[in-house]
């Protein structure tokens, strides 16, 4: 899989004119759920700039979180473009909506330095991929905003990889950071959706999205898997023979909200629609 952007379409549309319902449901929905993931990512990682092991770490923490909450920032107004009813509202504070849209690991403040590298681990990727299938959509305005964000996130791509070895450089690390993985690595696996997706299969077929589910999920295990199998950490995937796809067994979809994109209470397996 190719890590090359691809280039806008010469025919790219400069104003939303989708005129499939679900296509533009699925587009506020995955919208927001870009825009809560950077916002609570931003949040957590910023909790830890004072607390990081080194004031070097915590420098990072601080400029990472500053560029997550921008990216949020920009996502938002996107959402007001849309002609959807009862998008989702803008992020300025945690309580400003009831219902957020993020994976469960970032609902809470991070407890420890393992939960920090394990963000930057599995969840940071897991939104670059999906910002990297939207970045050459037909419609411009989201194009160009997330083209900009696509190219912020690939120069701290290198950065979780040394997080990883030096927490797992000691013996309680790797425990640490295995707990972490066994916790967050499952729904990370169910937040690019199951295979035919509806709402995702729209947006493809309107050229708004240029992966489909297994695609993405693929994609992201090429990134994710390789370093951390590297520091001794055991993963629920392995490569089939003869370097294939990444084989992951059956997910736990039974725990899994297809509006939120998230592991929680209502699950809507293979929903992907849009409410405030």
């Amino acid at each position: 899989m190719s890590d090359s952007i691809p280039a806008p379409s010469r025919g790219a549309l400069p104003a939303f004119a989708i005129e499939d319902d679900r296509a533009l449901a699925a587009l506020v929905n995955l919208i927001a759920v870009l825009a809560d993931g950077e916002y609570f990512y931003g949040k957590r990682i910023s909790e830890w700039s004072m607390g990081a092991p080194s004031l070097e770490l915590g420098v990072a923490c601080a400029a990472i979180a500053q560029e997550k909450l921008g990216h949020a920032r920009a996502l938002y107004p996107l959402l007001e473009e849309l002609p959807w009813p009862n998008a989702p509202g803008v992020l300025e504070r945690e309580g400003d909506r009831a219902r957020h849209y993020c994976v469960s690991c970032l609902d809470a403040p991070f407890p420890g330095w393992d939960h920090v590298v394990a963000a930057f681990a599995l969840v940071g990727p897991a939104q670059a991929v999906v910002f990297e299938a939207l970045a050459a959509s037909a419609y411009e305005a989201p194009a160009r905003t997330i083209r900009r964000i696509v190219e912020e996130e690939r120069l701290n791509a290198g950065l979780a990889g040394g997080l990883v070895r030096d927490l797992v450089a000691a013996p309680p690390g790797v425990a640490l950071l295995q707990a972490r993985v066994d916790e967050v690595l499952p729904e990370m696996l169910c937040w690019f959706g199951p295979r035919g997706e509806p709402g995702v299969e729209a947006l493809t077929r309107a050229r708004i999205l240029a992966m489909d589910n297994e695609t993405m999920r693929q994609t992201y295990l090429d990134r994710v898997a390789p370093p951390l199998l590297d520091a001794g950490l055991r993963l629920p995937v392995r490569r089939a023979a003869g370097g294939g796809a990444w084989e992951y067994g059956e997910l736990p979809w039974n725990r899994w909200n297809g509006l939120q994109r998230r592991f929680g209470p209502s699950a809507t397996t293979g929903q992907t629609t849009t409410g405030a």
